[in-house]
């Protein structure tokens, strides 16, 4: 039986040069980029909005920029096309903004019925025939199979022939489903600067995530898919 994914996160995440200072839950809503009972939930917690970091949580969304880096994230599925047109509203209110790459996130996490199934999925990915000699001996300890290894973490890289850019897959256990829990992640990365001279901008940032959502999302999805088909 197919595992059903448990948790779920989608996130937008520039690299560049921001300013933190401007990302003040009041900016948001003089923009109307949120609902006025997420600004004002977001008053009545604890939030960060100085020179160097912002940080805070409305409703749904969860924004951290610092001087290098602006993320955007949810855990409600629901709420994806909610988080793209927020995230192409702000880089368009700042279109001079140098913004030299954008990342495009998603990450899953299920469980399996056993110890033995779990260990079968990194062993499906990772086969052990190069490393179990490696770990030869009494000192180490033994998996009730015998193994004396399994995955910890494992990366796939692809590049892009469309687009400057990649996708990264990473299959690892679940630090958030214990026990016999998967955590799968796929980040799709889209280069806008070439060089230090020739940066990216918001302009181009938000039009990356206007034209490029649909195709990557149908892509996270169809690969976390099938890894939870074998799992």
């Amino acid at each position: 039986m197919t595992p059903n994914v448990e948790l779920t996160g989608i996130s937008v995440v520039a690299n560049g040069a921001f300013n933190p200072a401007i990302f003040h839950p009041s900016w948001f809503a003089r923009k109307e980029l949120l609902a006025p009972n997420a600004i004002d939930e977001a008053l009545e917690q604890e939030f960060v909005a100085v020179r160097d970091l912002a940080s805070f949580t409305a409703d749904w969304l969860s924004v951290q920029i610092t001087l290098q880096q602006a993320s955007f994230s949810t855990v409600e599925e629901g709420r994806e096309l909610d988080l793209r047109d927020l995230v192409r509203s702000v880089f368009d209110f700042l279109p001079e903004t140098p913004v030299d790459a954008v990342g495009l996130n998603t990450d899953a996490h299920f469980r399996v019925g056993s110890e033995e199934e779990w260990h079968a999925i990194g062993d499906r990915f990772l086969p052990k025939d190069f490393w179990e000699p490696l770990y030869e001996g009494e000192q180490w300890k033994h998996r009730t199979d015998g193994s004396t290894v399994g995955l910890r973490s494992m990366t796939v890289e692809g590049t892009r022939e469309d687009v400057l850019g990649l996708v990264r897959t990473e299959v690892a256990p679940s630090v958030r489903l214990t026990p016999h829990g998967v955590f799968v992640g796929v980040n799709s990365h889209f280069q806008l600067s070439r060089s230090p001279e020739e940066r990216g901008t918001g302009e181009e940032a938000a039009r990356i995530v206007e034209e490029q959502w649909e195709s990557t999302r149908t892509l996270e999805r169809r690969l976390i898919q099938r890894i939870l088909e074998i799992a």
